[in-house]
């Protein structure tokens, strides 16, 4: 089973997926889709996120090359979207990588998972992430809808989401803020991270997510809250019956 957390910048996607790995490995075989792609070059323990993403896209971009017919459709939409934007900018140039890594890491994590739960931090789904939110063009309800329509989906999906503050707070503190928001103007930040909300809440209406999504509250909680969180969502994992519908946490 592929899992694919997704959410705003300052969610904590990151900090869950690794407690509930932790917590995972007790009951079945789990990695992540980074451990998964970088293992066999030896190159599992390297945590530089620049270093990662360039590990990912060199050692993907055979498997994106071979899977560009089966995923035309999309490709051919994100490129669409990314057009609309007034310059080959290093914007364009970002989300041109990301869009490859990402269905490079969907199919081999697909080709190679054997039996095992997959947990992946920047997966398919949050290509919206960069595709509307980060870009300054509108985007439309029917977009977004596409967008669900086409884009490789994984088995389950995790909306992890936090109250606004939080999430605020979570970004100006982050050590490695995404390149968009690196000025740390919180104006910005509130702006950008608003219109993410937005987008993600529209995006998960789409009945094929809907199918597949478990919705994670992840405020600021104690020790012991966030064990027992972290408990929930590995029962709902090891649980899990697709349902035709969303269940929240």
């Amino acid at each position: 089973m592929i899992i694919e957390f997704i959410g705003c910048t300052g969610a904590g996607k990151t900090t869950l997926i690794a407690h509930v790995q932790r917590r995972l490995v007790q009951e079945a075989s789990v990695t992540t889709s980074f451990t998964l792609v970088a293992s066999p070059l030896g190159l599992r323990n390297v945590t530089n996120p620049t270093a990662r993403h360039l590990i990912q896209e060199f050692i993907g971009f055979p498997s994106f090359i071979r899977s560009l017919y089966r995923h035309k459709a999309f490709i051919i939409f994100i490129l669409r979207m990314l057009a609309r934007q007034a310059d080959f900018s290093v914007f364009m140039m970002n989300n041109l990588r990301s869009l490859v890594r990402k269905i490079s890491v969907y199919e081999m994590t697909k080709r190679r998972q054997h039996n095992q739960i997959v947990l992946v931090d920047e997966g398919t789904v949050l290509l919206a992430h960069n595709i509307f939110v980060y870009s300054s063009a509108l985007y439309t309800a029917e977009e977004i809808a596409r967008f669900a329509s086409l884009v490789p989906l994984p088995d389950m999906i995790m909306y992890v989401k936090a109250p606004m503050e939080t999430l605020v707070q979570r970004t100006l503190l982050r050590a490695d803020p995404p390149r968009e928001i690196k000025s740390r103007n919180q104006e910005l930040i509130e702006k950008q991270i608003n219109r993410a909300v937005r987008m993600f809440d529209q995006l998960v209406k789409a009945e094929n997510i809907q199918s597949r999504l478990l919705i994670v509250e992840n405020p600021e909680l104690n020790e012991h809250q966030y064990d027992m969180l972290v408990n929930e969502i590995v029962e709902f994992i090891m649980n899990y019956k697709p349902v035709g519908k969303m269940s929240n946490i």
